[in-house]
This record gives structure tokens, sequence and C-alpha cells, in this order.
């Protein structure tokens, strides 16, 4: 046995060395609060531009009291499965919540948007079915879609007529579903809703849309990439977390009543999960209240991205990314150009890591950008000083 574990270490260690070799090895860092617009690491103060609290609700006073009183009331967890005995009254408040801010009939409260998207495909996805899903979307719905048993066809991100070809040649004898994140968080890109809303509608299939990156930022009031679109009732299966814009935890099913009985029923990661923490629960549905109540943050914020696009284009880089999406992709490709970009920013008092393969794919290694809202104009102008002048490459002819 201890022959066997050293074995492992050994090829453990190996693989490591391969990733280090490659610049794509990871390495977890300590910081005060990942959510503050400033951040203490190693004791030193860095701007913020890594975190998915885009509109700073982690630290707003109100959503901190409403989980206080929770814990005060409820205790530190749920304490079980929601079917259990986990599920109190601020679950059952938040889901109402959820109805009247998305438009639907039924919601779902999970332990997190993960959980939410391996649930709803591996319950409502069988053997017999097929899934249609953007090459790009999220870890959570390709981990989904696999234990989902079902068939799995994957189109060119964003390209419906990729999709359209795949739906006819593949007909298939069971349901089909169309996946697609709302928001891409790693590219700034929105999907193009109106074609994949068409697609389904003509061909009989489920639009099953994460809008992990777009709750909260995306669409009037904040409602989500449907809501941008004017397609809220054409979207059946809508999901979402409160751990981005939100700025608290869990995630949530959104869609008709039928749907959420299905889901409470059949959903693994809903049935064998304790219940989301009470105190998450009401930071969450404060959240929503703040956002309907204090729509500043939300103008800051697409007024902080405009300036940054603007600014770095002009600088040079090649960008992802379009508004109303909450993030940039400054777009370097080699690994060891984006890790020395991003060591230049650090020196610069600008924390914005490196993302490399396998969190985006190869040749694609950049810089994210995510601004707050609760970053000041200043700040904005100290990220763009930041990035060093680049020759603009040659025009084609």
């Amino acid at each position: 046995m201890t022959t066997r574990r050293a074995t492992m270490n050994d090829t453990w260690e190996e693989t490591l060395r391969a990733l280090e070799e490659k610049g794509l090895r990871r390495h977890l860092k300590t910081v005060d609060a990942g959510g503050l617009p400033r951040i203490r690491l190693n004791d030193t103060t860095y701007l913020n531009l890594a975190s998915n609290n885009y509109l700073g609700f982690t630290h707003h006073p109100r959503l901190i009291a409403a989980a206080a009183r929770a814990l005060e009331t409820y205790g530190a967890g749920a304490g079980a499965s929601q079917l259990i005995c986990g599920r109190a009254e601020v679950h059952a408040d938040l889901e109402e919540a959820l109805c009247k801010f998305k438009g639907v009939e039924a919601a779902l409260v999970f332990s997190s948007g993960y959980a939410a998207n391996v649930g709803v495909l591996t319950s409502l996805v069988g053997p017999r079915d097929q899934i249609f899903a953007d090459k790009l979307n999220h870890a959570s719905l390709i981990d989904g879609a696999r234990l989902s048993r079902g068939e799995v066809h994957r189109y060119c991100h964003r390209d419906p007529d990729h999709l359209a070809r795949l739906l006819h040649e593949h007909p298939g004898q069971g349901q089909r579903f169309i996946v697609s994140d709302g928001v891409f968080s790693m590219d700034g890109d929105i999907a193009p809703l109106p074609d994949l809303v068409a697609l389904a509608e003509q061909h009989d299939a489920v639009l099953v849309l994460d809008d992990a990156h777009g709750t909260g930022v995306v669409g009037p009031g904040g409602k989500g990439t449907a809501a941008h679109f004017g397609l809220e009732d054409r979207v059946p299966v809508q999901i979402g977390t409160f751990s981005k814009a939100l700025g608290a935890q869990g995630g949530f099913v959104a869609g008709s009543r039928t749907l959420i009985d299905f889901l409470v029923n059949r959903a693994r990661s809903f049935i064998f999960s304790t219940g989301l923490a009470p105190a998450s629960a009401a930071a969450s549905k404060e959240a929503l209240r703040v956002l309907e109540e204090e729509p500043d943050l939300l103008e800051r914020l697409q007024s902080h991205l405009r300036r940054l696009r603007e600014a770095l284009l002009d600088r040079g880089y090649t960008l992802t990314g379009s508004p109303p999406a909450p993030m940039i992709a400054v777009i370097m490709g080699d690994p060891g150009d984006t890790l020395d970009l991003s060591a230049h920013l650090l020196d610069r008092g600008i924390l914005a890591p490196a993302v490399r393969p396998p969190s985006v794919p190869e040749g694609t290694s950049r810089i994210r950008l995510a601004p707050m809202g609760t970053h000041v104009p200043e700040e904005i102008e100290r990220v763009v000083e930041a990035f060093p002048m680049r020759r603009r490459p040659p025009a084609c002819p």
C-alpha cells in the first residue's frame, strides 16, 4: 500500500511539473475579502478586477444586516435537505421574490449554481434524449450534460447556423434540449438568444439558459439575458446564481410550476444536499430589493466597462465581449505572455489574474477584467494607465 501511494504521488508530481512547464499550474491565494473593490494580498492593497461581485453587493450593508438577522433566527445552516426539515420561511420568501423578479410561475433554490445546472440536466435529460450545447458553456453545464446520459452535440460558439445543421442532422427519438450560457463569463459575450429561441420552437426542443453572469447586470433592472431580448416568456428553463452580481451564495431555477415540482422530485443535487444556508437566502432576497431600489450601481458598472473597452482598444489590445456583459477579456494567446502581463499589472497595484487552459481554449489565454459598480472613475483610470501600449497589428488587406 505504501509503495502504491508513493507511485501515485510520483504520478501527480509529474503532472504538476508538466503544468508548471507549460505555464498552466495554478496556486491558491489568500486575501482578506475577495468581493471588495480593494483587497489585501501579502500585506499589499490592490484594486480588485478579478471578482464576480459585479455590483459590490457582498459588502452592501443591507445584505449584511439581512444575513445577520437570519443568523439570529435560523442559525448558521439549514440543518438538513429541504425535503427533510431544511426548508425555512426564508427559502420560500426568496423563491417568491424570484418569481416576481423573473416573471415566472415558480422557482427553486439550490445550494449552488453548479448544483442547479447539474440537477436540471441530470433530471430532465435521459438516455434517449439529446443535448445541443454551445462549445464554450460553463463546466457545470458540461458536467451535467455528461452525467445526464443523453447524447451530446456541441455547436460552435454562438453559431446558430451550426446549431441548425446539427438539429437537422440529428432528429433523434427522444426529447431535445438546447443548452447555453446567457453570458459567457470568460469571453464577455452574450448568447444569440433570439436565434436559440427560434430554433428551439422550430425543432420542438427545450431551451435551457444558464444566466449566472447575466442575472443582476443584464437586461432592464438586471433581470437577465431573456429580459434583455424581451423573451422572458419563451425561455422555459432559466437558471441563475446568487453568488455573482447578487453578492451572496446559492443557485436557482425559474420556470413553470410543473418544472419546479418535477425538479423537487427528481433533481438529485437538490434532494440529497443540505438546504441553502438561511443567511445566504436572506441576503439574496435583500439583493433583489437593493437591485430594484438602487440602480445607480448598475449604471456605474456599465460606465466603467465602456471606458475600459474604449481605452484598451486605443492601446492596441485585442478584446472580446460586448455590452452589457459585465466583463472584458483581453486576449493574449500565449500563457507565458498572459502571466507576464498579469504580473506587470500586479506590480502596479492591479489584481487581474491570467486565465489559461483548460479554463479557456488553447491559444486564447487572457486577462479577464471585471470592474465593480463600487469602483470609482479614478480607479478605472489607474487600470487603464497600468496597461502598457501595444503596437497594433497591420490591418487586413
